[in-house]
């Protein structure tokens, strides 16, 4: 599928962003290894986060697939979403994926891959989210003013 030039103009698509983040933590622990404690009580909470960020997932891509429109930051978007995921968070795929993050940080017992959520979220936030917004305000107008006003950035 050809990319649109009507789009954010974010330049890589984000995933690539969690990639790079949890690949580093796995480099840093291999260099100094960094721990969190918490056996198997942590094993839990990383296997309810991670389907929670799977749920949302694929509930934002399934409001995505039913318009036919694509999730790529370099597709035209077509509309704003505001039911299902998106009328509780403005950006659910990205949280979800800020759960990967974090699942697999307490799964493997990883502390930088934790540690690595902090500048995920502030790259994210500045770099892709507040392009991605300056850009759906200019293309939609009051109409995401709007959304903007009732809905939160992440949650």
């Amino acid at each position: 599928m050809a990319e649109e030039k009507d789009n954010p103009g974010i330049i890589t698509h984000p995933p690539f962003f969690y990639i790079i983040a949890a690949l580093i933590a796995v480099g840093l622990n291999r260099v100094y290894e960094l721990t969190i404690p918490g056996g198997e009580i942590l094993e839990t909470i990383a296997i309810v986060s991670m389907s929670v960020g799977i749920m949302i997932f694929f509930i934002a891509a399934k409001t995505f697939r039913k318009n036919k429109q694509s999730p790529s930051v370099h597709a035209t978007p077509v509309k704003i979403y505001t039911g299902g995921m998106f009328a509780h968070s403005r950006n659910p795929i990205y949280l979800s994926a800020n759960l990967f993050l974090f699942s697999a940080a307490l799964y493997f017992e990883n502390a930088w891959m934790l540690l690595m959520l902090l500048p995920i979220i502030y790259i994210m936030t500045n770099l892709v989210i507040k392009k991605e917004e300056a850009y759906l305000e200019e293309k939609f107008g009051q109409e995401y003013l709007d959304y903007k006003e009732k809905v939160r950035r992440w949650i």
